[in-house]
């Protein structure tokens, strides 16, 4: 159903089960797909994909030009997944060229109102992003991460997967993966226990004391990250090792 207010470019490709509220606009070369609604004044550039049964909520912006002053009008890309919700006046960049050109945000995607998501940030699945969280450019947000709101994230910074990121704060440094994360200057409270635990068929009680010994290594020790690191890697800590090679790109930074 589109609403007879709404402004639709003739190129544009909506699927017939979309609902497109009053006063929304949809660019050209945009694709609204199966199931998904825009409540009321959503516009949604050029060069966006919205995936099936994700819910836009009102005055939202999606895939408007990167703020940054290095972009000269290429075409780039937001690409966001199935299942995600995107609550008041949320704002989504598209990407650079020099960023890889899309802005990507996975499927059951929580984003809640006044988020900014930067040019290039890429959020992987089951992310929980609380209102007013500024993200920068190139930001990276693994699976199944929560932050806190009104946090800023600064550019090309990282959090890992099944991290906690708590409010009011700013993230200056990667996040390690399953962390929980406070303070100013941001610090790792301990392992994230609650959000592994929830995922049982991942995280077995094995598992856990084997992340839960490495993270006394890294951070509660006072030995030279390097030195813990390479530790790691040669002793019998595989559950570790493996957690880290499937969820974690970043650096290991001691605060």
């Amino acid at each position: 159903m589109i609403h007879p207010t709404a402004l639709i470019h003739s190129s544009a490709i909506i699927h017939p089960s979309a609902t497109i509220g009053p006063w929304c606009i949809v660019d050209e070369n945009a694709e609204i797909g199966e199931n998904v609604v825009l409540e009321s004044r959503v516009h949604v550039y050029s060069g966006v994909f919205v995936g099936k049964n994700t819910k836009v909520y009102d005055g939202a912006i999606l895939g408007g030009p990167p703020q940054d002053l290095k972009y000269a009008g290429e075409p780039t890309k937001l690409q966001v997944g199935e299942n995600c919700t995107i609550r008041e006046y949320c704002t989504l960049n598209r990407g650079t060229v020099q960023g890889g050109g899309v802005t990507g945000v996975g499927n059951h995607v929580l984003l809640m109102a006044y988020a900014h998501v930067g040019h290039d940030c890429q959020i992987e699945d089951h992310v929980v992003i609380a209102n007013g969280c500024q993200l920068g450019g190139h930001v990276f947000i693994g699976t199944y991460a929560t932050i806190g709101g009104t946090t800023a994230i600064q550019q090309k910074n990282r959090v890992g997967a099944y991290a906690f990121v708590g409010g009011t704060l700013k993230v200056d440094r990667d996040v390690p993966p399953a962390s929980k994360a406070f303070g100013n200057p941001l610090r790792w409270g301990a392992l994230n226990l609650h959000a592994l635990k929830l995922h049982p068929e991942e995280f077995s009680e094995e598992r856990i004391n084997a992340l839960c010994r490495a993270y006394r290594m890294l951070y509660r020790s006072a030995r030279p990250m390097e030195q813990v690191v390479e530790e790691l890697k040669k002793g019998p800590e595989t559950l570790f090792r493996d957690f880290f090679n499937e969820h974690w790109t970043g650096s290991l930074i001691r605060p």
